[in-house]
């Protein structure tokens, strides 16, 4: 049997740009290109594309009091990567957000997203303790995930993509430990 190496959980860096660029175009291949048009896709599927628009928010927007960035790797490969944004996004009453979470294809099963939900979630509890939510997009085949580690289905919103509106549902946890608890509950950490 093969042990596979420890992964690794650390504060994400620019230097990160073409890793993360990489795991969400994938992602956004993965998961939507079941409902959404492939001219929409297109750029958003495209490593280079999203590469300038991670470098872009991370020399730019990304503000260290209120976002966070943290990505898990393996023998120096980034697996996977997890975004979150102190504040009640939403107008739901949380004191945070999970704005992104994304893992490889390759990755995936292996409790990689799990692992880095934990390690955001020991951050936000420092930081912006209290109620918690992730948004995903109604038709992703993958946003069963969240009811399965126990969120609520809160509301749902509308995000426009190049001018089309997409509906979001917002799964709301009403604090960090009871994210927490339901994703242990889940066996892989």
């Amino acid at each position: 049997m093969q042990r596979t190496s420890p992964l690794d959980i650390r504060l994400g860096t620019l230097a990160d740009s073409a890793a993360i660029a990489r795991i969400l175009a994938a992602g956004w291949q993965q998961a939507y290109s079941g409902f959404m048009p492939k001219e929409m896709l297109h750029r958003r599927a495209d490593p280079v594309y999203r590469a300038g628009e991670i470098t872009e928010w991370l020399s730019s927007d990304f503000d260290p009091a209120v976002d966070l960035l943290l990505v898990a790797e393996r023998a120096d490969t980034v697996l996977g990567f997890v975004a979150a944004r102190l504040g009640d996004r939403d107008d739901t009453g949380a004191a945070s957000k999970i704005t992104l979470l994304y893992v490889t294809p390759e990755a995936q099963g292996q409790g990689v997203g799990r692992q880095l939900l934990l390690s955001a979630i020991s951050d936000l509890k420092e930081r912006a303790p209290g109620a918690i939510t992730i948004a995903a997009y109604e038709q992703s085949p993958f946003r069963s995930f969240y009811s399965f580690i126990g969120g609520r289905e809160l509301k749902s919103i509308t995000s426009s993509v190049d001018g089309r509106e997409w509906p979001l549902v917002i799964y709301h946890w009403s604090s960090l430990e009871g994210l927490e608890d339901g994703i242990r509950a889940t066996g892989r950490s």
